[in-house]
């Protein structure tokens, strides 16, 4: 019995992973550099998704993620944990972003 239970939390783990993957983000603020780094200001979405992001935040804090952008493509970055300001992520880039404050972005 104690094997078939690891197994569901193992299925159940492995589901709320692809869950959060796809977890949306909206943009709060963007600072650009015209020849290198630029940094976004991130949070939840919406307010369903508090929560899931939060909790996927925490456990990827300095980890290295990629992101879309509304207009389908795909940037490279590495986020971090704001501890001060909860529910709220630092994405830091090596290259512009073509983005906006509110623009949504997905987690890929």
């Amino acid at each position: 019995m104690g094997i078939m239970m690891n197994r569901r939390l193992f299925l159940l783990g492995w589901l709320f992973q692809i869950r959060t993957a796809r977890l949306q983000v909206e943009v709060m603020e963007v600072f650009l550099s015209p020849d290198g780094p630029s940094a976004l200001l991130i949070h939840h979405a919406n307010e369903e998704t508090r929560d899931a992001f939060s909790r996927w935040l925490r456990s990827n804090n300095g980890s290295r993620i990629s992101f879309r952008l509304p207009n389908g493509s795909q940037f490279d970055s590495r986020i971090f944990r704001m501890n001060l300001c909860f529910g709220r992520g630092l994405v830091l880039t090596r290259s512009t972003i073509a983005t906006k404050p509110k623009d949504v972005l997905q987690i890929v």
